[in-house]
C-alpha cells in the first residue's frame, strides 16, 4: 500500500514539473492595425486679429483693457489727427462750392438753349456753354470724391471693434505716437475656435481625412471630444518637413485661444508587420533576444531585431516568422 501511495506522488510530481517546464508562450502573427497619431497644437479663434493705426497721431486715450468684452462698433483707441479733420472740412467746403458752380452752369446752359431757340444766340455759343456744364459736373464729382476720402480718413481717429470679441492685449498707452500700420488692439470673437497642430511628413501620407478626429484631455478619465471637421492645410514646410493641420471645434468647447491641446488622428495602417509583447524581449547590452519554444517544449534563445515599440507591444524586423511560439516571461523560460 505504502509502495502504490509512493508511486502515485511520484507521478502527480513528475506532472507538475513537466507543466511547470512548459513556458506560456504567444504566437507571433502578422498584422495590419489602423492607429492614431496624437498632435500637439495651439488653439486659436477662427476670428481674431490686431487692429492697427491708419493715419499718425498721438494717442489721447485707451478706452479699454485686456480681457475686457466689446461690442461691435464699440470705440477702443482715439488718436489726435486734427490735420485729418482740417483735410475733411476743406475738402467739404471745396465740394460746396463746385456744386455751387454746378448749379450755376446748368441754369445758364439751360438759358442758352433757350435763346438759341429763338436764334438769339449762335450755336458755337450753346456748345460753349454745354462745354462749361460738363466741366462743372467733372469738377463736381471729383470735389465730392476727395471729401468723401478726407471724411473717411478722419474717422480713422478713432478704431472701433470690427466685431463683438474680447480684447486680448493692448499695445499702446496714452500718449504714445501712432503710426499708419503700428498694432494698437488685439482681440478675438470666443464663438468660433480651432486646434492648429504640425504632423510630421512621414505621418501626413497616412491620414484619413474622411474619419473623425479627437481632442484628448489630460485626465485619462475625460471623454475625447470629436471635432466638427479637421483638414490638412497646404503643402509640406521644408523647414520642419511637416504640414499643418486644423481642426474646428464645435460651439461651446471649453478651451481658450492659446491653450495647448492634443489632438487624435485616425491613420491607415501600415504594410503587415509582426509585433509580440514587450515584456517578452530579453535585452543584454547591445542584443535583444526571444525564447523559441518548439512543438516539445523546450526553449530556445534566439537573437530578433526590433522596430518601434507600440504601446504594450514592439515590431519585430527580423528573426522570427509568423506561426512561432515564444515565451512571454523570458526570465522564467531561462531558467528551465
Amino acid at each position: 500500500m505504502t509502495r502504490l501511495i509512493t508511486i502515485a506522488l511520484a507521478a502527480i510530481l513528475n506532472t507538475l514539473t513537466a507543466l511547470a517546464a512548459t513556458p506560456v508562450t504567444y504566437s507571433v502573427g502578422a498584422r495590419t492595425d489602423d492607429s492614431s497619431y496624437l498632435a500637439t497644437g495651439t488653439v486659436e479663434a477662427v476670428r481674431q486679429g490686431t487692429l492697427s493705426a491708419q493715419l499718425s497721431g498721438r494717442v489721447l486715450e485707451v478706452m479699454v483693457r485686456s480681457g475686457e468684452s466689446v461690442r461691435a462698433g464699440q470705440s477702443l483707441i482715439r488718436i489726435d489727427a486734427e490735420d485729418a479733420v482740417a483735410a475733411a472740412s476743406a475738402g467739404t467746403a471745396t465740394a460746396s462750392g463746385a456744386a455751387a458752380r454746378l448749379s450755376t452752369a446748368h441754369a445758364d446752359f439751360e438759358r442758352a438753349q433757350r435763346l438759341q431757340a429763338q436764334e438769339y444766340i449762335s450755336v458755337a455759343a450753346l456748345q460753349k456753354s454745354e462745354a462749361a456744364l460738363r466741366s462743372a459736373e467733372a469738377e463736381a464729382r471729383a470735389t465730392a470724391a476727395t471729401a468723401g476720402a478726407t471724411t473717411t480718413r478722419a474717422g480713422w481717429r478713432t478704431v472701433t471693434a470690427p466685431y463683438a470679441g474680447t480684447v486680448t492685449d493692448v499695445l499702446v498707452t496714452a500718449g504714445d505716437l501712432a503710426t499708419p500700420g503700428r498694432p494698437l488692439v488685439a482681440l478675438y470673437a470666443p464663438g468660433a475656435l480651432r486646434l492648429v497642430a504640425q504632423v510630421p511628413e512621414s505621418v501626413a501620407g497616412r491620414l484619413q481625412a474622411a474619419k473623425p478626429a479627437f481632442v484628448v484631455g489630460e485626465d485619462a478619465a475625460r471623454t475625447p471630444l470629436q471635432v466638427s471637421s479637421w483638414s490638412v492645410v497646404g503643402a509640406v514646410d521644408p523647414a520642419t518637413h511637416s504640414v499643418t493641420v486644423r481642426a474646428e471645434f464645435p460651439a461651446g468647447t471649453p478651451l481658450q485661444p492659446g491653450q495647448f491641446a492634443r489632438l487624435s488622428l485616425p491613420l491607415r495602417g501600415a504594410a503587415p508587420q509582426l509585433r509580440i509583447p514587450a515584456r517578452a524581449v530579453l535585452h543584454r547590452s547591445e542584443v535583444d533576444a526571444v525564447y523559441v519554444v518548439d512543438a516539445s517544449g523546450a526553449a530556445r534563445l534566439r537573437q530578433v531585431r526590433l522596430g518601434p515599440i507600440e504601446g504594450e507591444e514592439v515590431v519585430v524586423l527580423a528573426g522570427l516568422q509568423g506561426g512561432e511560439q515564444i515565451a512571454i516571461d523570458p526570465v522564467a523560460a531561462g531558467r528551465n
